[in-house]
Formats: structure tokens, sequence, C-alpha cells
């Protein structure tokens, strides 16, 4: 029989668990019919839990754009998706959130996922972002692009000399343009780069790396518990853990290698090509209102920050907008032709500034960012607590609201024939009609620090490669580019490739 401190203890137990229980069951119905967003249109499940998102991406491991598409369809423009969470799909709505009037907070569970924290990217508040951001928009600026635009050409050229040894054998687009993109920002991050673009077919290790953490950072979204334990571990610790990780496991090593190599001995700054790069200006600190270089953490997360917003979002626009070149012969042909106008003899090499004047190059460009999934994934703001109205809807304090910017790309009143890639659609509207619905880099005071960058980039390698070189699609090259939302795309089925002729000179 048992005794009375055992009969205790077990009704103690029960009174615990029924008081978890009825929390619980009073959290849903709270979130149901109570909660300030329980009006608003959407999914019961993505009202009453966050995992209806977390199902969607780590189980069902589809793309949760996607997704908002379909629920955009059944439940209208504003649709609830989580909790305490809603996105928009009317572009102007776009414009409410993002625009350079609004500092609101970033929300933390997204941006908080990548092991950013203390970048520019990761700080969630607008002050903190903006001594950080200061230093960097300087270095980004349109002026300094310009005058580093050599290093650029640098790294498009090599790549134009590694397409054209490999004779008649295919080249990986999916891998080589990203393998520029890195060397170009590695270089201005730390004055050498890793030669990414001589790797083996292009695989390079740091490029696999990056498209090996996509998923990972996913996880880290739903789970700050398996974040703290994977970043917290040692690195061969983590790979035995968890094997999914040791792609980023290997990256985040050889980034904090070239931190370290920085800033153990500071005779490192003055053997820097240039004060231009990046860790040049970051490591002095009368660069910074508060005389403070930041710590090796954060210099540390600041060039994972820089990698992956300069590199994968470049090389998958150059890939994006190859593949609807090589499928479409007229494109290609009206490409060519105003290439082969502006730039006849190959040996005298236009400048940055000549090629940003051909219209039907910059077409294609605007195009190729606006069918790139760039950053598919929407990013979350924090309402200010007094409340805001957007798309003429009033919307509660400390409410996460969100829009993709693929609504915006994807909106057939603004793009007709949304789906197909017409470049000309830029030539033929007025001028900023179509421009300031380009929401490739985002908007207001948290947009990408790179764009300037990212346009030299895509100036000088789409005008290189395809003035250079007669291009043809290569075999077992995907009729579709299928992608899943991993904040950036994750590129699923065969890659893109092409044959790559000299042209003559």
């Amino acid at each position: 029989m048992p005794s009375i401190d055992e009969l205790h203890t077990g009704n103690l137990l029960w009174l615990v668990a029924a008081g978890y229980v009825g929390y619980i069951i009073y959290h849903l119905l709270y979130n149901l019919f109570w909660h300030p967003l329980a009006s608003f249109p959407g999914p019961t499940i993505a009202a009453v839990t966050p995992l209806y998102k977390a199902y969607i991406d780590l189980v069902a491991k589809s793309s949760f754009v996607h997704t908002l598409e379909k629920l955009h369809a059944q439940y209208g423009d504003i649709v609830r998706v989580g909790p305490n969470e809603i996105h928009f799909s009317s572009p102007s709505a776009y414009l409410e959130i993002y625009n350079a009037y609004n500092k609101w907070d970033k929300e933390k569970s997204l941006y908080h996922s990548f092991g950013e924290d203390r970048s520019s990217f990761g700080f969630l508040t607008y002050n903190e972002a903006k001594e950080r951001r200061d230093v960097l928009l300087k270095l980004f600026s349109k002026k300094a692009i310009a005058d580093v635009q050599g290093l650029v050409l640098e790294k498009v050229t090599k790549l134009c000399d590694s397409f054209e040894n490999l004779g008649s054998k295919p080249a990986d687009l999916f891998y080589a343009y990203r393998c520029m993109a890195v060397d170009v920002i590695t270089y201005l991050c730390f004055g050498n780069d890793i030669d990414a673009i001589g790797a083996p077919d292009y695989e390079a290790p740091i490029v696999k790396a990056m498209d090996s953490s996509l998923p990972v950072f996913i996880g880290f979204k739903h789970s700050s518990l398996l974040k703290g334990s994977i970043m917290n571990c040692p690195p061969r610790l983590s790979k035995i853990v968890s094997p999914a990780t040791s792609g980023l496991v290997d990256l985040q090593q050889l980034l904090k290698g070239q931190i370290n190599d920085l800033t153990k001995d500071p005779k490192n700054l003055q053997n820097l090509p240039h004060s231009t790069t990046i860790y040049h200006q970051l490591l002095r600190p009368d660069a910074y209102r508060s005389g403070t270089v930041p710590s090796v953490g954060s210099l540390y997360e600041e060039s994972q920050a820089l990698l992956f917003g300069g590199a994968d979002t470049t090389g998958a626009t150059l890939m994006h907008g190859s593949f609807y070149i090589l499928t479409l012969p007229t494109v290609y042909a009206k490409l060519k032709a105003e290439l082969l106008r502006a730039w006849p003899v190959l040996n005298v090499i236009p400048s940055l500034s000549e090629l940003e004047k051909l219209p039907y190059l910059t077409a294609v460009i605007k195009e190729s960012l606006r069918m790139s999934p760039g950053v598919a994934s929407p990013l979350p703001r924090v309402v200010p607590s007094s409340g805001a109205t957007i798309h003429k809807t009033f919307i509660p304090g400390d409410v996460v609201v969100e829009m993709s910017s693929h609504f915006v790309h994807r909106n057939e009143t603004i793009f007709p024939n949304p789906d197909e890639f017409i470049p000309d659609r830029w030539l033929e509207s007025k001028v900023n009609d179509l421009d300031k619905w380009l929401v490739a880099f985002s908007k207001g005071p948290r947009r990408c620090l790179g764009s300037n960058l990212a346009w030299a980039e895509l100036y000088l390698c789409f005008a290189h490669v395809f003035r250079k070189f007669t291009v043809e699609i290569g075999p077992s090259s995907p009729k579709k580019l299928e992608w899943r939302d991993c904040f950036l795309p994750e590129y699923r089925g065969p890659h893109l490739k092409a044959i790559l002729t000299k042209a003559a000179a």
C-alpha cells in the first residue's frame, strides 16, 4: 500500500502535469480567440502554433515562399502565418514596411539563426547596426566600387580564362559564378582570395560548404537550443554529433582563420594591398564613433555575413540570367549584338561606366535580378508598440510583419507575364516606373550593403562572358531552375552547364 508521502508526491506530479496541459490549452485558445490577430485570416494551425512553419520547413522540406502563394490565393492579401506573424502580398505593402523612414527592429528567430548575431546583418535594432553599417557603407559606395573595379575585372578575367582552358568540356555555371563572387568578396575583405575559381570543376570547398549550410540554418531558425548546441561545440565534436553541419563547421573555421591571421599581429594590416580592404577599415578604432574596434567574434560573424551576402546572391543572379539567355535565342542574339557594337575589338576592354550605359545589357541584368529568388524568405520586422497601418489595415504593436520580394517581382499587374524572362519590359517602361519595384536588394535603412558591388559584378561578368565566348547550354542542364526557400535558395536538380567557345577577336 502506498505511503502518505508517495500519495502526496503522486498527486503533486499530477497537479503539475494538469497545470502544464491547462496552460498549453489556454495558450492555444488565447492565440485562436483572444490574440490581437485573432480576426486576421489564415490557417487555424498557423494561428495557434509556430510549429506550422516548422513542419513545412523541416518535415515536408518544402518551400515556405511557395506555400505562401497558395495561402494568399486562398485568404487574400493579408495572411496570419504564425501566432504573432502576418505576411502581405501587395507590392504597396512592401514599400510601407521596408522604406527609408521605418527603423523597425528585425525579428530575432530568423536573424539570429545564422550565427551572425553581432554583425551588421544580425543586429536587431537600427541603432545597434548603424555604427557598423556607417563604416561599411563607405566601402560599398558607388565611388568606392568604381575605384576597385579593376579587382572585380581581374576575377572576371580569371574566370573567363578558366572557361577557355576547358575547351569543349562544359562549365558548371552553378559553381563557377559563385566561385568568382567568393574570390571577389574574400579579396575585398582580407586582401587575398582563396582561389575558388581554381578549384577542379569549380567545386571549391567553401562554395560547397555554403550550400550545405542552408538547410542547417533553417533548423537553427526553429530551435535556438539546436543552434546553441552546435555553435558552442568544439568543431570535431559538432561533426560527430551532427554530420549535416560539417560544411558549416568547415566554413566557420576557414573564416575564423582569416580573422585570426589579421588580428593576432597588427603588422598584418600594414601588408594589406590597399586601404579600401574591408578589414583594414573594420580594425581601425578611428573608423568608429565609439573609438572601439569590434570583438574578434563580432568581426568573424561580419565576415560570414559579407560572404553569404556578397557571393551567393550574385552568383545565383548570374546563373538565372545565363539560363534564360541560353534558352531564349532572341534574348541571346540581342545581347550579343549590343555587346559587339559596344565592344568591337576584343582587346580594347570597355570600362564599367561604359557598360552601364548599354540599355539591353542593363535590361538583362534587371530582369535577372527580378527572376532570381535572391533572398527568398520574407524579411520579418517588429511593428512599434504604437502600432502601424499597412495596406490600409491597422496592425497592433509588437506584431511581426513581413513580405517576400518574390511577391513584388512576380506581381502580374506590375510585371505582365511575370514568370517569363522579358528584358524588353525595362526598355518599354517610363523611367523609374519599374525601377521602384525592383527590390532584389530590399529597401530602407537595413537594405543590402553590397548592392553597388553586385551591380558591378553583374555588368562585368555578363558582358565579358557573352562577348568573349559563343555560349551554348550544356548537356544534362535543367529544363527549369527549381529551388527551396532556405532564406537563400537551395537549388534542386541538375546544375546549369554551358559550353563556351572563344569568340573571334
